[in-house]
């Protein structure tokens, strides 16, 4: 069984283990530096949703979403960066689209009106997740980063929520 959750201080080593391996992995973020648990205790301060995926047998976190800041700009409140990672222990269970329509909820609730997130072309797990979570694709945008020297494309993601996606 799966249970999705807030996350607090004493994920903070399991979800930077999980955030690594995504680093090191280069499908899913531009970052390369790998994060230190503090690093992501620093990411509950921001007082923004960010769950975890728990094992309840086994009590492991297998794997987390969160919101970040969109843009300073006033009139971007609303809208909220995102990412999920699943633990590849993990992948291929649900894990990914409980996490991302638990999060969906909880950006709602906490007063967003959009998630928005940028999905490299090559990441076709990814993809398929943000489709089955109800993210409309909106565009590619071509060279967006550099990953290791590598000029990388992405896909611009988003989902509505509440009067948003009824409007």
């Amino acid at each position: 069984m799966i249970e999705v959750r807030p996350a607090t201080e004493a994920d903070a080593e399991a979800v930077a283990a999980i955030y690594n391996h995504g680093i090191a992995e280069r499908q899913a973020t531009f970052e390369t530096r790998p994060r230190r648990p503090n690093e992501i205790a620093g990411w509950l301060e921001e007082g923004r949703p960010f769950l975890v995926a728990q094992d309840t047998t086994s009590e492991h976190i297998l794997g987390f979403a969160r919101v970040s800041a969109y843009s300073i700009r006033r009139a971007y409140a609303g809208v909220g960066e995102h990412g999920v990672y699943v633990s590849p222990q993990a992948r291929g269970r649900g894990v990914g689209l409980t996490l991302m329509n638990a999060l969906a909820r909880a950006a709602e609730e906490a007063g967003y009106h959009k998630l928005t997130s940028r999905v490299f072309t090559t990441n076709q797990a990814s993809l398929a997740l943000h489709r089955a979570a109800g993210f409309t694709e909106v565009g590619v945008q071509r060279r967006h980063g550099r990953l290791d020297g590598e000029w990388k494309d992405t896909v611009l993601v988003e989902r509505l929520l509440g009067d948003a996606a009824r409007g």
